[in-house]
């Protein structure tokens, strides 16, 4: 394999250089936006440039360059070239590799992550790391953060979610609080009969893949308060429909103030302002909360908006077959949510929207920020992600494998080099745990024969940090080059009025947190509590 081509990283600049850290390690910034700006700049500067730029010259639609490997983004991406199938074959069977994956005993809990940071960064990634699941080479999103997860991927299917009144998206109130419309028509008795979509909703998804993969293992009776949103596992957990209710709802606001601000308007600029206002928002917290949580030091990172004009990475987006693999992490899911005879097992957490109905999203919301989440890292995958849960169904961490296997990528050491890292010298240089190391020994024989899916999670990383080197590196640089390269973030366009209006860069501008929507969002008088973070 060629070497990769080694990018100059950028300086520091002065302002930064200058920083003052409290006693407890914190940068002090929030009081002084221009080092914070600069901070920000240099953070995501030297993330942006940390492996080889976009366009990259191969996908996953061969082994060579090609117009179509340059083009076609119904292809994933990928960062390194592919191993040869000869070396490919010579690894290790993989039902061997599940066991480094596979939970053993109690979980390892995470130091500071919650159960709520969890359900995001599900509810997140679903919406642009998408599988096509008849061609594993190929990726079904846009590539964008776009919000499809309340919109859809098409224009069809967003078409279909619209009220088409007042630029509002669907909706219906129970018990006085809003949730999509249902999915599916009434059955009498509920929980018997097929199911069928409403015909508002004919076409929105296939229709199969729901009844027979997703809702396969589900309760009848929860089968029926299945919602209409825009991806097919919107519904999977209780964290996906907590927060595509929260987000339908601020949509639906959103919209009420620009339709109060703006009779003029008609309902497609109402919802197509809306719709700019909402991604914005979500890029921001993305930056400003998502990021700076995963970070390896808590310091208030600022979304720049216009950074990306200005920079060699700043190309059109393509998310990879590595960063839709190195976002497995299924070992942060606990074996329960809540404690004592109360706590939910993963049969109540999946498929339940009577739950969140019944409970409201206040309750779930405030829970799931207490809660701690489990460690990212091998041998901490739940029982129900490393088993079967259906006869002929592989598991979600057997999937998994199975993608990184066909994808052929190159060793751990291989990308580390990519990152500017320094490479791993030893099996007992990457993990500490003696049981890991004789299992990774036993199984590749040296560190450089150790698969990048499995080193990732095996590296040890320090309790100040949310997982390892060589993962954290990855996740900045395809985070940071994919947000902040969005369109409504280009200098042209961010400082159009006409883009969100007067009043939609007022909520932009004072929106931070995942927690300030949801608090908008939440039944009048019922204190919630939003936080990624678990403080001890």
């Amino acid at each position: 394999m060629a070497p990769v081509p080694r990018l100059p990283l950028p300086t520091l600049p002065p302002l930064a250089q200058h920083v003052v850290f409290d006693l407890a390690g914190k940068l002090k910034l929030d009081a002084l936006h221009p080092v914070r700006t600069g901070v920000s700049r240099f953070v995501t500067n030297r993330a942006g440039y940390t492996t080889t730029l976009r366009p990259r010259p191969l996908s996953m639609v061969s082994d060579y360059t090609s117009w179509l490997s340059l083009t076609d983004r119904t292809y994933s991406g990928r960062h390194l070239p592919p191993v040869s199938a000869e070396e490919n074959a010579t690894r290790p069977p993989l039902d061997d590799v599940l066991q480094l994956f596979r939970r053993q005993g109690e979980m390892t809990r995470s130091t500071d992550t919650s159960v709520l940071f969890m359900f995001f960064a599900q509810w997140f990634t679903d919406s642009f790391l998408r599988t096509d699941p008849y061609d594993h080479r190929k990726n079904d999103s846009n590539h964008e953060i776009d919000l499809c997860q309340i919109y859809g991927t098409r224009i069809e299917q967003t078409d279909l979610l619209r009220s088409r009144v007042g630029g509002r998206l669907k909706s219906q109130l129970i018990d006085g609080q809003e949730y999509p419309e249902f999915l599916f028509e009434p059955r009498e008795p509920a929980g018997t009969g097929p199911l069928v979509f409403k015909p508002e909703f004919e076409g929105l998804h296939n229709a199969a893949w729901i009844t027979d993969r997703i809702l396969v293992n589900a309760p009848e009776v929860h089968k029926d308060t299945f919602f209409a949103v825009g991806l097919e596992h919107g519904n999977s957990t209780i964290g996906n429909t907590t927060l595509n209710v929260v987000f339908i709802r601020e949509h639906n606001r959103i919209a009420g103030l620009l339709e109060a601000e703006h009779p003029a308007w008609d309902d497609e600029r109402l919802f197509q302002t809306t719709r700019n206002i909402m991604i914005v928002m979500l890029l921001r917290i993305v930056v400003e909360e998502y990021i700076v949580h995963i970070a390896p030091f808590d310091f208030p990172l600022e979304m720049v908006p216009l950074i990306a004009d200005g920079e060699r990475w700043n190309r059109t987006n393509w998310a990879a077959v590595e960063f839709n693999l190195l976002y497995r992490w299924h070992s942060l899911v606990p074996d329960t949510i809540g404690t004592g005879p109360d706590a939910l097992d993963a049969t109540q957490f999946k498929n339940n929207n009577p739950l969140v109905i019944g409970e409201g999203i206040e309750a779930l919301v405030t829970l799931c920020s207490g809660q701690p989440a489990a460690r990212i890292g091998l041998r901490n995958t739940p029982t129900f992600l490393a088993d079967p849960g259906a006869p002929g169904l592989p598991s979600v961490e057997q999937r998994t494998l199975s993608l990184m296997r066909e994808a052929r990528l190159p060793s751990y050491n291989a990308y580390r080099e990519a990152y500017h890292l320094d490479p791993i010298e030893s099996i007992d240089e990457l993990t500490s745990d003696p049981e890991l190391r004789t299992m990774l020994t036993d199984l590749y024989g040296d560190i450089d024969h150790v698969e990048w899916y499995v080193g990732i999670f095996a590296e040890d990383y320090p309790d100040y940090m949310m997982m390892g080197e060589l993962v954290t590196a990855m996740v900045a640089n395809d985070a940071f080059t994919q947000a902040l390269s969005n369109p409504l973030l280009a200098r042209h366009i961010f400082d159009d009025d006409a883009t969100f209006s007067p009043t939609g860069r007022t909520i932009i501008d004072n929106t931070r947190s995942i927690a300030q929507i949801i608090a908008r969002n939440a039944q009048d008088g019922v204190p919630v509590v939003a936080s990624f973070k678990i403080d001890d």
